[in-house]
């Protein structure tokens, strides 16, 4: 198998500038990219751009994905981690997850690259897995600790010795209703999107919407009356995009960190690993009871609809005869055997000896006209049409 690599970069909080597009241009001469994306494949080579340069020149989020083991996901957040050092140190803690600040300033990049072993799995969703990587770096800038704890498990599963006696950071309330999408990106690290509810069992629910909800409006009521109107100005005049932009960063520059209610640790890995493997199987089961549900509906339903187009059929055995002819002139295995269905509904709403040989005439005119239509007589033969 050759090898493959695949990188891609995104902006989310603002579109790059003419000077951060020339920065871009010369990390890859092989890279498709715009004001708000870069992506680059390789084979038999790698990416040897400046990965973190690029995220502090312009873009806000980085994944790569290659078949040789190496996933990776990075962010930058402008404004740092909003938690103190004492609470995110408990859960960005294992070989796989990193914090690099910046030089000066709050703001720093988080890394999540956990050691995998080999897999036979590829995978080819990566916008889906950016999508998801963008949500979890917007939760973590508004503060949510769900995000931090998603970002542990991501690389739980990296530690090179025995993961199953580690124990879990402090469990935030609300985990049982994080936001689907951002926790997609644990399947990106192979890493089973169901620990997240078994992590939740037992935990207290936590409204952050309303918690984050009362921090903008706290904001809004802060901003100076002049500053208001500047700001509606600018709408009727700028680039809507940059100015969002702007007012989120000013918002999260004020913004006081959450402080978010937690449990304590009390579960291992291996009681997680034990508990989302038993809600995997239950929800398997669900849907296995599910479809054989919606398999018998369509069942009942398919037969009320032949029952109705039976009834027709007797009070017009011709047009379906043509009906049946035309659809063998269409050719292909599905028209072979609607026309042989057509037959044999036809046969059993007429009834009797009739039915059956105003039926089987038609399948032997068919394959009389049609003789190298091998699909077509084999169809006909499974309703017992021809002998």
């Amino acid at each position: 198998m050759s090898e493959y690599q695949i990188v891609k970069f995104r902006a989310i909080d603002r579109p790059l500038n003419d000077k951060q597009l020339e920065f871009m241009d010369r990390q890859s001469s092989r890279a498709e990219f715009t004001k708000w994306e870069f992506e680059v494949e390789y084979h038999y080579s790698s990416f040897s751009g400046d990965v973190n340069g690029m995220l502090r020149n312009g873009y806000d989020v980085f994944l790569t994905y290659s078949n040789y083991e190496h996933r990776e996901v990075r962010m930058r957040l402008p404004h740092g981690l909003p938690f103190p050092r004492s609470v995110w140190s408990k859960y960005i803690c294992s070989e796989g997850i990193k914090w690099t600040k910046d030089k000066t300033g709050e703001a720093g990049i988080l890394s999540i690259a956990p050691f995998l072993d080999e897999s036979d799995e590829s995978i080819w969703e990566y916008d889906d897995y950016l999508d998801a990587a963008a949500k979890l770096r917007d939760l973590l800038i508004a503060g949510d600790l769900r995000a931090l704890f998603v970002v542990w498990l991501c690389g739980a599963m990296t530690s090179y010795g025995d993961i199953d006696e580690s124990m879990e950071p402090p469990v935030p309330h609300g985990l049982g209703t994080f936001p689907e999408d951002a926790a997609d990106l644990l399947a990106f690290f192979e890493v089973d999107p169901y620990l997240v509810d078994a992590a939740a069992i037992g935990i207290p629910s936590y409204n952050a919407n309303v918690s984050q909800e009362n921090s903008v409006k706290t904001w809004i009521e802060s901003v100076p009356n002049a500053r208001r109107s500047e700001i509606i100005q600018r709408i009727l005049s700028e680039d809507p995009v940059a100015l969002k932009a702007e007012l989120l960063s000013e918002f999260r520059t004020d913004l006081k960190a959450v402080e978010w209610p937690v449990e304590q640790p009390t579960r291992t890995m291996a009681q997680l690993l034990e508990k989302s493997a038993s809600l995997r199987e239950k929800a398997a089961e669900k849907q296995k009871l599910r479809e054989a549900a919606k398999s018998t509906r369509e069942a009942r339903k398919a037969e009320k609809q032949r029952l109705a187009r039976m009834v027709e059929m007797k009070s017009d055995p011709e047009a379906w005869l043509k009906k049946a002819s035309q659809l063998v002139e269409q050719r292909g295995t599905t028209s072979y055997t609607e026309a042989a269905n057509i037959l044999a509904d036809l046969r059993d709403a007429v009834g009797g000896e009739q039915g059956k040989k105003i039926a089987n005439n038609h399948a032997a005119y068919l394959a009389f006209k049609h003789p190298t239509l091998t699909r077509l007589k084999s169809a006909l033969r499974k309703q017992q049409l021809l002998d």
